[in-house]
């Protein structure tokens, strides 16, 4: 079997849609997704073993048309946490590189990182204080200028989570366009959530066996894609049905915490406008004294 050479890759940001992303471009006949959705494989340095492991990840055959390698790790912009990422891609040089980065609303971001962290039993409620990873996942435009070391402008596809769900068609119009591939082709279930906050209100026993090594490797090895989306939404279901209120830890922001989250991410933010072209007025409610800095400073 041949091995891919041209490869997309999402990498981030955490809790930003980089699932639903990853389903809905798998459908694309000429995207190869990965068995393993997050391998996480240039977090560190591996070897030649490694390496045939990880591009035996794709059923590749060009002869069918394709023509992109599909994978999705979030851990590859969370620096400052997760070094050397983009010069581990680089080094590998298996081929050609795209790279797709969602960002969401700061403080959504946030918010959904810590559900998740006290969800995973890893996280603390917000109580301890926000910390500090929280803040620099957030940093969207220091995540990319990491890449744009290693790999020019045009291989980066910056995308807001707000407009995906507004105009997922157009956005994934803009994506194949991006990508050189059939923009016409028409992707179906676009708007169905994937890993949603529903599945934080199931059962605690749930939770617990949902996050078990076992289930993890059935749902990521061997099951079909659609099959996970029904899988999820069954778990959820029942959880839901079998669970009394379950308190996880506090992890909704106070109006106090926004206001800081923003005093911090401020300079970033303001690149990520002048020179990333993302419009953070669009959706994201900046509060109205960080907006007026960020447009006259």
């Amino acid at each position: 079997m041949s091995k891919p050479d041209s490869f997309v890759l999402i990498i981030g940001a955490m809790k930003c849609g980089t699932t639903s992303l990853f389903d809905v471009l798998s459908q694309h006949p000429e995207i190869c997704s990965a068995r393993d959705k997050e391998p996480g494989f240039f977090v560190v340095d591996k070897d030649e073993t490694n390496l045939l492991e990880y591009l035996g990840l794709w059923g590749w055959d060009k002869k069918i048309g394709h023509k992109y390698a599909l994978e999705s790790s979030v851990a590859y912009t969370q620096y400052p946490f997760v070094k050397g990422v983009p010069e581990r891609i680089a080094q590998t040089a298996l081929g050609k590189y795209r790279f797709i980065y969602l960002m969401r609303d700061p403080c959504s971001r946030i918010e959904s990182q810590v559900r998740h962290g006290l969800f995973a039993g890893w996280g603390k409620s917000l109580d301890a204080g926000i910390q500090k990873d929280a803040i620099d996942y957030s940093r969207y435009a220091m995540q990319m200028d990491e890449y744009l070391r290693f790999f020019p402008k045009e291989s980066l596809f910056p995308i807001v989570l707000e407009d995906f769900k507004h105009e997922p068609h157009q956005v994934l119009k803009e994506i194949c366009a991006f990508l050189e591939i059939d923009r016409q082709y028409h992707f179906d279930n676009v708007a169905e959530p994937r890993n949603s906050g529903a599945f934080f209100e199931t059962h605690p026993l749930v939770r617990r066996l949902s996050q078990s090594p076992l289930a993890s490797f059935v749902v990521s090895k061997l099951l079909p894609f659609r099959f996970k989306n029904w899988l999820r939404k069954k778990i959820a279901t029942v959880g839901r049905k079998a669970s009394k209120k379950h308190e996880l830890g506090r992890w909704r922001l106070t109006e106090d915490e926004k206001y800081d989250v923003f005093e911090k991410l401020l300079p970033d933010l303001k690149r990520l406008e002048s020179e990333y072209g993302i419009d953070i007025h669009k959706y994201w409610r900046i509060p109205s004294d960080r907006a007026d800095k960020s447009s006259t400073q």
